[in-house]
């Protein structure tokens, strides 16, 4: 039962993030952040007690409620549209991510026999999961809201990773810092983004 709870969270998260790489609905993309996040609470669970292991979702749903109030004040919550024809940019990155997902699947297994030895498999993919689309999401997005989950995703990709290598109170206590303190620039610039349109 514990390994199928793993895999639900594992493949549920990486598609939370890859739909917050591919599609530009602001409700859609924090709803996708949410389930991220709490996605990551089985995998913290497993190699954490669980008084630990809560943190890192809980600072994600402030983040995500952080977020969502500034769409709120700016007039960005919309009703989610399912039926909107994907744009090319879309495709391109959906098949970015599913490739760089594929490889980091293949690779896994030497990575984790080279590098990782005392992590597991599916910790690892997820959190290297993470990682890959985060930077990724960074590469190819210029809009406020796009860059805080990109990195939001990027920093719950590392955090998950270091907690299963060697687990930090300081650096938790810093990452959970540098998570809200990135939400509250994010939630900045998303304001003056909106202010300095016509």
């Amino acid at each position: 039962m514990n390994s199928l709870l793993l895999n639900v969270a594992l493949y549920l998260g990486l598609f939370a993030a890859l739909l917050n790489l591919v599609r530009r609905q602001w409700t859609l993309n924090l709803i996708a952040l949410v389930v991220q996040i709490l996605c990551l609470f089985p995998m913290l669970d497993a190699i954490l007690p669980i008084q630990l292991a809560v943190i890192q979702p809980f600072t994600g749903v402030m983040v995500t409620v952080i977020l969502y109030l500034t769409l709120v004040s700016v007039g960005g919550i919309e009703p989610i549209n399912l039926r909107k024809k994907p744009t090319s940019g879309e495709v391109f990155r959906t098949l970015a991510g599913l490739l760089l997902l594929a490889l980091l699947r293949a690779f896994i297994p030497n990575l984790q026999s080279e590098v990782f030895q005392g992590t597991p498999n599916q910790l690892l993919f997820f959190s290297m999961g993470l990682i890959v689309l985060g930077i990724l999401q960074l590469g190819t997005i210029r809009e406020p809201l796009y860059l805080a989950i990109g990195i939001f995703t990027f920093l719950s990709g590392f955090q998950l990773l270091y907690n299963a290598l060697d687990y930090s109170f300081l650096l938790e206590a810093l990452l959970v810092t540098l998570n809200l303190l990135l939400a509250i620039v994010g939630a900045f610039f998303i304001v003056k983004n909106a202010e300095s349109e016509p």
